[in-house]
């Protein structure tokens, strides 16, 4: 499913605004809006980032490929993105880091990707409880202890329960005092209230192989019994541990699952794990930036040109797998002037070659927002460096033709 995000909110669980700019590969998103499922296509109302677990590193394994953070297990595979660093043997103790990703069956968690933060701004932990000692206020995540005597608690503590932990400053020797602690409730995913009769779709951990036609991935209850299964195997492949994604209805206390798809049946439809879609906006070899992803083109295979038609400003399709902070192809569509003609697509960045509304420059694609609509604020306010967020066609000329515009204020994730 593609959404279109210009003129939505962009906020993090703790109602920060941010930019486009500042999502990545592997990270937790919730969006809201509408979708078409015939065309796959919708427009988000509002994205909000599902902060990861944040702190300092304490021990990396590379022969397990594990690094251990505020006393909790975190596993990389190959499909682990890393940001700020080229992979795990990158990674040493005591850095800071954020780590996205679900929580699995042992209690350890599965990252999809692990990013290095300059500052912390407090440290934040995902996981599930264990050893709840209500008189002594404390509970256990992975081999931290979590006192939370003083600390503001949502929802109800129980083992087996996922919760959301805030805390100052690092543990010491071993305790984690916290500052507030959240727990899924009964209605809640993913943190987020969710209405009886939402139509929706999540992406986690399976924790068990299914029993009398239902299973929980990361904490939340799925009804397969009306499900088409996207496996070679079917039911039957759904293990503890197996990454799952479900698309169905929340009936208030689980979700009727109408499709499930479980990890690797996109790759071998599409040819790649990951989907990239706009223009290039920096290249250098085989080397390309789109959307502010990296991408490897040489790997991929070329349908409608080859490589050494690629120039700043192509519109390219890509899928493809991650490897480290590199998107490595494995298949590229490259849209000609003549193809692209009529694609909508968005680019976000800032502007430069200011010359007019009609007459700038955004990713070294030319732009012409004449004909817009803009959000929040008018035309009035364009400039060189300022940040935007836009939506429109490319025409015959190779001009990006803006039907809407967003004007934006910087942010930074740190």
């Amino acid at each position: 499913m593609r959404f279109s995000s210009v003129g939505a909110d962009l906020v993090d669980d703790d109602s920060q605004a941010i930019e486009l700019q500042d999502l990545a590969i592997g990270m937790t998103v919730r969006v809201s809006g509408d979708a078409d499922d015939s065309t796959q296509l919708g427009t988000a109302r509002k994205l909000e980032v599902v902060r990861g677990t944040r702190g300092a590193v304490t021990a990396v394994d590379q022969g397990a490929s594990t690094l251990t953070l505020l006393g909790q297990v975190v596993r990389t595979d190959t499909a682990t993105a890393f940001q700020g660093l080229a992979n795990l043997a990158a990674l040493t103790v005591g850095q800071m880091v954020e780590v996205y990703g679900a929580t699995q069956a042992d209690g350890s968690l599965l990252a999809t990707l692990v990013e290095t933060r300059a500052a912390l701004g407090g440290v934040r932990l995902t996981g599930v409880v264990q050893g709840l000692n209500v008189p002594a206020t404390t509970f256990q995540v992975g081999n931290l202890t979590v006192k939370y005597d003083t600390a503001q608690v949502t929802g109800v503590l129980r083992d087996g329960q996922s919760v959301r932990v805030r805390a100052a400053s690092e543990p010491v020797s071993g305790v984690l005092t916290t500052t507030s602690v959240r727990s899924a409730a009964v209605g809640v995913i993913d943190g987020s209230t969710v209405s009886a009769g939402t139509r929706m779709k999540v992406k986690g951990i399976a924790l068990a192989a299914p029993v009398n036609g239902q299973f929980q991935i990361s904490g939340t209850t799925v009804d397969l019994s009306q499900a088409q299964i996207k496996s070679s195997g079917g039911a039957s492949s759904i293990v503890a541990g197996q990454v799952v994604e479900v698309k169905g209805l929340w009936n208030g206390t689980l979700l009727q699952a109408t499709d499930i798809e479980l990890e690797g049946y996109r790759e071998s439809q599409l040819g790649g794990r990951h989907e990239l879609y706009g223009a290039i906006s920096s290249l250098n070899g085989s080397m390309a930036v789109v959307n502010g992803v990296t991408v490897d083109l040489a790997p991929g295979r070329f349908e409608h040109g080859n490589l050494a038609q690629v120039v700043v400003g192509s519109y390219v399709e890509i899928k493809g797998n991650l490897a480290g902070n590199v998107l490595q192809a494995k298949k590229v569509e490259l849209k000609s002037l003549a193809t692209a003609s009529g694609i909508s697509y968005e680019q976000f960045g800032p502007v430069t070659d200011f010359v007019s509304g009609a007459n700038f420059r955004l990713n070294g694609l030319q732009v012409d927002a004449s004909g817009a609509r803009f959000e929040h604020l008018g035309a009035a306010g364009l400039a060189n460096a300022v940040y935007l967020e836009v939506k429109g066609v490319q025409d015959s000329r190779g001009v990006f033709m803006a039907s809407k515009v967003e004007l934006k204020s910087r942010s930074s994730r740190d």
